[in-house]
């Protein structure tokens, strides 16, 4: 693909002739590396009907990351549940005028209402209440019960496919949330397609300086046109991310965060399983 097709893609919904000048050169370069990645390195994803469970670290990166296949396979019937693993807590956590509890039951709120949005019934939504930005500090002991309680959900539901945030998504919540994920689909031993999604990856890399070719390896694009509206009303139900509580605060989301999870397709890294487990002797993460 000529570059000057990705330049294209690049500059469609900016109406400025001047679009170059009114962004950074790091905004440039990761908008550069997204729809290269989208448009000439992943591989054509078909829609499938398999049944989906989706593991989210925060209340948000689900419709983030998967929003769009979340509303496709509902509106098809196809079984989805939706697994938060912390409780979101730590988003505000250096603003002393909202508690912990109350941003905690707002981001609870949010996650309903986003997923309902979406097709997913509250009865097909499982918080674990993990500590948000507390899974590095577990103990042994916790980290082998947090595996067990995703292990059981993977048993009751079965389902054929399993998402989850990538192994090196820059974040330590969702890196150790595949960890926990990988652990527990060998306790479970169930046989599942693991699908990564990228959240961070992304936005705190930039493509031949600190992103590796093999990081990206495994890239295939799911088109959403058909519920991209769908996805953008979700996205947007997460008004405690994306703009600021009051007045003298900000929002947690930086700026230029989201236009990437608007665009009509989303970036699944296919997982492959026999690379990270071994059946009758699943690895837990180490202290």
């Amino acid at each position: 693909m000529k570059i000057g097709y990705l330049l294209h893609r690049l500059r469609l919904g900016l109406h400025n002739k001047w679009w170059l000048f009114s962004y950074s050169w790091r905004e440039f370069q990761l908008k550069l590396q997204f729809y290269w990645l989208m448009y000439q390195s992943s591989k054509r994803l078909d829609f499938s009907q398999k049944s989906a469970l989706i593991f989210a670290p925060h209340q948000d990166d689900e419709v983030l990351g998967c929003g769009g296949i979340i509303a496709l396979k509902r509106e098809q019937g196809v079984p989805v549940k939706v697994v938060f693993v912390t409780d979101g807590g730590a988003s505000h956590a250096n603003y002393s005028k909202i508690t912990r509890e109350e941003i905690i039951q707002i981001r609870r709120q949010e996650a309903l209402t986003a997923l309902n949005i979406l097709g997913v019934n509250s009865t097909d939504i499982h918080f674990l209440d993990k500590h948000d930005g507390g899974l590095r500090w577990m103990t042994q002991a916790e980290r082998e019960q947090t595996i067990e309680e995703i292990a059981l959900l993977l048993r009751a539901f079965n389902p054929k496919e399993v998402y989850v945030t990538h192994n090196q998504d820059r974040s330590v919540d969702h890196e150790i949330t595949y960890e926990l994920v990988v652990n527990a689909i060998a306790v479970a031993d169930v046989k599942v397609e693991l699908w990564q999604y990228a959240i961070w990856l992304l936005w705190k890399s930039l493509l031949f300086r600190n992103l590796k070719f093999e990081e990206l390896a495994g890239a295939h694009r799911q088109a959403i046109h058909k519920v991209q509206s769908k996805k953008k009303q979700a996205i947007e139900t997460y008004r405690s991310q994306y703009l600021p509580i009051d007045a003298e605060s900000s929002a947690v989301l930086p700026p230029g965060f989201l236009w990437r999870f608007f665009l009509p397709y989303e970036i699944f890294f296919k997982s492959e399983l026999s690379t990270h487990l071994k059946k009758d002797n699943a690895i837990y993460p180490k202290d």
